[in-house]
């Protein structure tokens, strides 16, 4: 089932809003919008798409990959080394491990590095967060940046499941992210 179109056009109406500081924002302005895994490349072009159309509007706004802020955190801090990636085998779990204690400062810093200096009008869609799993869970990102990133994220998410347990990859209700406004596009 592909994305609801009905819907993502709602939402890209009420992201202008919240661009043109039309909309009352109660918490921050961050949108986590959930769509079915298999439309993974429908979603993908739709938010590129989206992208283009606010900056033909005269937003401002970008798409940056989590994949690839991945990639670029994990050369900076030598675990793609040919040294590493060559013993890889022999040093998986110490490699997961390190991955896992550096990745999540790492991306934060980016993200913060990339955007802190942005407001409310700027929009930043964050893509392919499945790239981080299981290294870092989205709820200890926006945790993370929440007071020091102030400007308009969008974050597609893949998800079969209800909204209630979006951010909730270890099944306990305790630890979603509550600030953001979930936009169903299933």
């Amino acid at each position: 089932m592909p994305l609801n179109r009905e819907s993502f056009g709602k939402f890209e109406e009420r992201l202008v809003e919240t661009l043109k500081g039309k909309t009352p924002l109660l918490e921050v302005p961050y949108y986590i919008c959930l769509y079915h895994p298999k439309d993974e490349l429908d979603a993908l072009d739709c938010f590129n798409n989206m992208v283009l159309r606010l900056c033909n509007k005269g937003f401002s706004a970008e798409t940056m990959s989590f994949s690839q802020l991945m990639l670029d955190c994990l050369s900076e801090s030598g675990l793609l080394s040919p040294e590493i990636l060559g013993d890889e085998e022999q040093i998986r779990e110490e490699l997961e491990r390190s991955i896992r204690n550096r990745l999540p400062e790492q991306l934060v810093e980016a993200l913060t590095n990339r955007l802190a200096n942005k407001d409310v009008s700027y929009c930043a869609v964050l893509l392919r967060i499945g790239a981080l799993v299981p290294f870092v869970h989205l709820k200890y990102l926006l945790q993370s940046i929440d007071n020091v990133i102030h400007c308009t994220l969008v974050i597609p998410y893949p998800s079969d499941i209800g909204t209630g347990h979006i951010l909730n990859e270890m099944n306990d209700d305790s630890i979603e992210y509550y600030r953001a406004e979930v936009v169903d596009l299933r």
